[in-house]
């Protein structure tokens, strides 16, 4: 696949002005600014990073009420150039009023009114030369697809009906390697009906089978769905229209400046150990921490893997070697040149397990070998 070489590219574009967070120094989420109001720092996605932090990519500049943590009045996020890129309106923390997002060239990229914090009505995107897109709607339980023009200017989804062809980025890592992928099918009266598919995109356009869908003809609903690269079934599909990263920015959560979490690498690593050890009727009620040493080739391969600090008993740390060994890639070392160089990695990681003896891998963070 095309993991290594997309994936070591973004690694060194992003990563090459520092591979570790200084956790001496003081880090500056959000500072008061002389008009009485607040900015925060984000980054794509909207998490909280530090003003100086490299993946900063987003500020917002808001009234905040302190007292019940939640932003009020008229809002804009700028990006680097200073371009306002959304704005919008809270009434103490709750979405009201029309929100409106713009793409990097000024025009307009999406816009939708908030009622009591829930987008009403419809929902239109549009491409950057200001063509309509997509056309959401909300008025009913089940979010519709009502218009879709595809990037020739055709229509092809009108009133509910016709066929999509929609090409969506992955937001965060996913060990395939692909940053792309494309959903297809047939909609009726705004829903999803018979045979869809997905497809992994590379950036040259090669798609490769990934899912395959059956919707019930008269719901909508999803009564099959198949993953060719798990050879696994699921219930649950994957998103049919783009995501909007903003609304994470109201929960305030924070990233540290690493690429690993920034990548949302950190996060595959706990939706992996926790989804391999999902739990175990002799083990309750546990707390624990464990770190382990990987030896990586250039390419982020592992050659050998050591459990460091183990966990509380031996059938914990059997279970837990079972599953360091799964993991197929992690980022490997930059040199000073910001080339990706063989050396050790530690990830330091926490295990919790409930009165019921679910495990849950979380508070994952990989420290990397200093270079000369």
């Amino acid at each position: 696949m095309q993991r290594t070489g997309l994936l070591l590219l973004l690694f060194t574009t992003l990563f090459a002005r520092g591979q570790q967070p200084d956790t001496a120094a003081t880090v500056t989420l959000f500072e008061k600014i002389p008009t009485g109001l607040v900015r925060f720092y984000f980054d794509d996605y909207y998490y909280l990073v530090d003003k100086d932090c490299v993946f900063k990519s987003i500020e917002r500049v808001s009234q905040f009420i302190v007292e019940k943590n939640v932003f009020h009045a008229d809002f804009r996020d700028f990006d680097q150039n200073g371009t306002v890129v959304l704005r919008g309106y809270h009434n103490q923390g709750i979405k009201e009023g029309p929100f409106k997002a713009y793409h990097p060239n000024g025009t307009l990229k999406w816009e939708v009114t908030f009622e009591q914090d829930r987008p009403i009505g419809d929902w239109k995107y549009y491409y950057p030369d200001g063509k309509p897109m997509l056309t959401v709607n909300y008025d009913e339980a089940a979010v519709r697809i009502m218009a879709f023009w595809d990037r020739r200017g055709r229509q092809r989804i009108k009133d509910g009906n016709g066929s999509y062809e929609f090409t969506m980025p992955f937001a965060f890592y996913n060990e395939y390697g692909y940053p792309f992928f494309e959903r297809k099918g047939k909609v009726r009266n705004g829903l999803p009906r018979g045979y869809w598919t997905t497809h992994m995109v590379d950036h040259d356009g090669k798609k490769t089978l990934y899912t395959e869908e059956v919707f019930d003809d008269n719901t909508g609903i999803l009564s099959e769905g198949y993953n060719l690269f798990l050879d696994a079934t699921y219930r649950t599909p994957m998103a049919f229209v783009p995501i909007s990263y903003f609304y994470t920015a109201e929960r305030l959560l924070s990233k540290p400046c690493s690429f690993d979490d920034y990548s949302g690498f950190n996060t595959y690593l706990s939706e992996k150990f926790s989804a391999m050890l999902r739990s175990s009727p002799t083990l309750t009620n546990i707390e624990d921490k464990f770190s382990y040493e990987i030896q990586l080739d250039k390419e982020g391969n592992p050659t050998e893997v050591t459990l460091k600090d183990a966990l509380a008993t031996k059938e914990l740390n059997r279970y837990l070697e079972m599953v360091l060994n799964e993991i197929p890639f992690y980022f490997p070392t930059l040199d000073q040149d910001g080339n990706a160089i063989a050396g050790t990695v530690t990830v330091h990681g926490s295990l919790s397990v409930n009165d019921a003896g679910q495990f849950h891998f979380h508070s994952f963070h990989i420290i990397r070998e200093k270079q000369p």
